[in-house]
């Protein structure tokens, strides 16, 4: 306590352009805050104010006009805080990735990685990022990284299994469309999971 408004007025005195990530968890569920938050928010309010003219303050998170409300986080945010909305002039939209793009992050990530990967799999990749897409909980492009560690796990596990007395570099840096239909199995039964436990909690909340 008495920290968080000396440190909120720092970030201004010591910055010209002040870039807030990933802003809505400055508010808890439902604009719920702690002390430290109301602190924090209380000196930003006054910061933004005193510096309209001088300061750039970039306020980034998950939402946006095709998310619904459950999801948009960054509505809760503003909605918590008619003091910081008021302040913002304009809002910027970021689409989400589409399937055809994730299948290019995917690749080139797995490039970046220096490994080799089936060009093959750019149809099985493509019906699975269709699919999730759509998904309320599409993380965007890290959902590419993700589904890329998991095949790289099933490529190092096939590997292995094959008891070779040597094995190359190579071999371990070989993705084969095999490993990532596994990867991509793993990834739906994960998905699945994570929804059941949404409905059950919401099914919970409603019969309270």
């Amino acid at each position: 306590m008495g920290h968080s408004a000396p440190k909120t007025k720092a970030l201004f005195e010591n910055h010209d352009i002040i870039v807030i990530d990933e802003a809505y968890s400055l508010v808890g569920d439902r604009g719920e805050n702690d002390s430290f938050t109301k602190e924090a928010l209380a000196q930003l309010i006054i910061e933004l104010e005193k510096h309209s003219t001088d300061k750039l303050v970039i306020f980034a998170g998950y939402g946006g006009k095709k998310v619904n409300d459950k999801n948009n986080k960054m509505k809760d945010f503003l909605d918590a805080n008619p003091g910081i909305k008021s302040r913002i002039t304009s809002t910027i939209y970021f689409d989400s990735y589409n399937p055809d793009e994730m299948v290019q992050i995917f690749f080139r990530l797995a490039e970046n990685g220096h490994y080799f990967l089936d060009k093959n799999c750019e149809t099985m990749l493509r019906a699975y990022f269709k699919t999730r897409v759509q998904d309320d909980n599409f993380g965007n492009g890290r959902e590419a990284r993700s589904l890329l560690e998991t095949a790289v796990i099933y490529t190092a596990g096939r590997v292995l299994e094959q008891n070779k007395k040597t094995y190359t570099r190579k071999d371990m840096q070989t993705i084969t469309c095999e490993d990532v239909r596994k990867a991509i199995k793993r990834s739906e039964y994960a998905d699945s999971v994570q929804n059941i436990r949404q409905t059950k909690k919401s099914f919970g909340f409603a019969a309270v």
